[in-house]
């Protein structure tokens, strides 16, 4: 099994298209492939890819599942981590039902400051570069219809793009649901 110490890394499928379908993203203090490390499947069935610098610790998963076992304090918390998982995961199925790309594209980019994120003044930004194939590929739109969605997000003055590609999304935007 895998703990990411530092980072973030998409899990992601491939369609028929060679199109990429991003499942879920992780940061810091993740460990996967989980269903593998519980022993729930033999394989994984999608893919783990870099979204910027990570630092990754391989670990045994005979001694993982030991430590689980002996000490109750880090299996509590786990279970805390897993179920801050689920309410990610959705908030994500959530803002992926939206049926209009404008939605789609604000609540995938509220989904990762809020997650993913740190407060810079009056805004949230992104803790990894943030490209408009990445947030394609994250609600199931095409780069065109992102890239179109985000000048008008900027001109509302919602988001904001810096030179390293680190979007920032306006705070008081994050306290609203759509």
């Amino acid at each position: 099994m895998f703990f990411l110490a530092k980072g973030h890394i998409r899990y992601y499928d491939i369609d028929k298209q060679g199109n990429e379908k991003i499942m879920h993203l992780m940061g810091p203090c993740n460990i996967f492939p989980m269903l593998f490390v519980f022993g729930i499947a033999e394989d994984v069935p999608a893919f783990y890819g870099a979204i910027d610098a990570v630092e990754v610790i391989a670990i045994p998963v005979e001694e993982f599942s030991k430590v689980t076992k002996q000490d109750v304090e880090f299996s509590n918390s786990l279970a805390k981590r897993f179920l801050t998982e689920l309410d990610e995961l959705a908030y994500r199925i959530n803002s992926l039902e939206k049926s209009d790309a404008k939605s789609k594209v604000l609540n995938a980019v509220k989904y990762m400051a809020l997650h993913y994120g740190h407060t810079h003044g009056l805004w949230q930004q992104i803790d990894f570069p943030l490209t408009q194939q990445l947030i394609a590929d994250f609600t199931g739109l095409t780069r065109e219809t992102v890239s179109t969605t985000m000048q008008e997000l900027e001109k509302e003055k919602l988001i904001r793009s810096q030179k390293t590609l680190r979007l920032e999304v306006k705070r008081s935007e994050l306290e609203k649901t759509l």
